[in-house]
């Protein structure tokens, strides 16, 4: 990947560096390790709010994180039986869903709850989406259902819109299209990826793309206005070309781009996930816990899309043998957030010396955190919550 440099703003670009393949281009360095928390409580994700960090944990706690030295701003907030999702609300605070099928929005100035959102048959809630004041949640297969589901958080009595045939298991991806908010796509361990309008209320009408990734999918999203990912648990990447969509029917696509198992390709045990942003290109979180690193990689299209491997950002020691849950960009510093399952929050700065070719520099995290049994050496890519 290309070597990262902020721009005006603060953000994080990637400059164009011609570098042999295997060359790590640059080391982020841990600048800052949040307290502990107690014995195999994981992090489950860390995303930035304002000029703070927002986590949430196995302990069913949300955190308000201090970016500067990842200290925890007193006090936690038990929200969920089994919390599972978080999300941002610009401006207004945060998502929160669990295993309870209840949805929170929680006012992180009184950390008190603003509003409360369940159906009267709940279901353990997997995956949420927010765009303004809709908000969109997917749950886990129960009773022979799995139901996409989407409100308004100005009226919460009822459900605006419900999904219940989409899908024949877990929904463990929701995405609003960034430019057109009424565009959902939902993804399953089913092994597809579903495009709606939202704006059709019959369920059949209004699923318009179906995209047969073949594999149990953890992760999916927009790449642009007219590309989507999927990311499976078996670490198997596709990339689909939703500009033959037919709005008359439901139309199933192939692989715009297969890349197969992405672990071999990515000299890496499992992906984290794939961050993107509307001002750089999308990243990719590549992690061994063996190898203890994490590395950031360049997800580029010139023309075609591909894995920029000649450059490449490592978070050397990561967090030592267990598993990164989640990473994050700050969006005023260079700096990096991850979170694991050893229980801390990591902050990560790009040095500004190269490294040499193929070098695994000895920078590692602090606070590593031991486990009784915990032996994750033989583990492949892990099932979220």
């Amino acid at each position: 990947m290309p070597a990262h440099h902020a721009n005006d703003d603060g953000d994080l670009v990637m400059p164009s560096m011609p570098c042999n393949v295997g060359t790590i281009a640059r080391v982020a360095a841990s600048v800052a390790v949040s307290p502990p928390l107690g014995l195999d409580t994981y992090v489950y994700e860390v995303i930035p709010f304002g000029d703070r960090l927002v986590s949430i944990s196995s302990d069913d706690s949300l955190r308000l994180v201090e970016p500067q030295t990842l200290q925890y701003i007193p006090d936690c907030t038990s929200i969920h039986d089994g919390v599972t999702c978080l999300k941002a609300i610009h401006g207004r605070g945060v998502l929160t869903a669990g295993r309870n099928g209840v949805v929170k929005c929680t006012d992180l100035r009184t950390k008190t709850t603003a509003q409360e959102i369940s159906k009267d048959v709940r279901q353990p809630i997997l995956s949420l989406a927010c765009e303004e004041n809709v908000i969109a949640t997917g749950t886990e297969l129960t009773s022979a259902q799995a139901t996409v589901t989407l409100w308004d958080l100005r009226a919460i009595q009822q459900p605006l819109l419900q999904y219940i045939e989409s899908h024949n298991d877990d929904v463990t991806e929701l995405s609003f299209n960034p430019s057109n908010p009424s565009i959902l796509l939902s993804g399953s361990t089913d092994g597809l990826i579903n495009l709606y309008d939202t704006s059709i209320t019959d369920e059949d009408d209004a699923l318009i793309q179906v995209f047969n990734h073949g594999s149990s999918v953890a992760h999916a999203g927009f790449l642009s206005d007219h590309e989507v990912y999927g990311l499976s648990h078996d670490e198997i990447f596709c990339i689909f070309d939703t500009n033959d969509c037919h709005q008359d029917e439901a139309h199933e696509s192939s692989h715009a781009h297969a890349f197969g198992d992405l672990r071999p390709q990515l000299h890496c045990e499992y992906v984290v996930n794939i961050v993107s942003s509307d001002k750089s290109a999308p990243i990719v979180g590549a992690a061994s816990h063996s190898a203890r690193y994490l590395d950031l990689i360049s997800l580029q299209r010139l023309p075609t899309w591909s894995f920029d491997t000649s450059n490449l950002v490592r978070l050397s020691g990561a967090h030592e043998e267990e598993i990164v849950r989640s990473m994050c960009f700050s969006g005023d510093s260079n700096t990096i957030f991850t979170g694991g399952e050893d229980g801390f929050i990591r902050a990560w700065r790009v040095a500004e010396e190269t490294a040499g070719e193929g070098r695994q520099p000895a920078v590692q995290g602090k606070g590593q955190k031991k486990r009784n049994g915990s032996d994750k050496s033989e583990r492949a890519r892990f099932r979220p919550y």
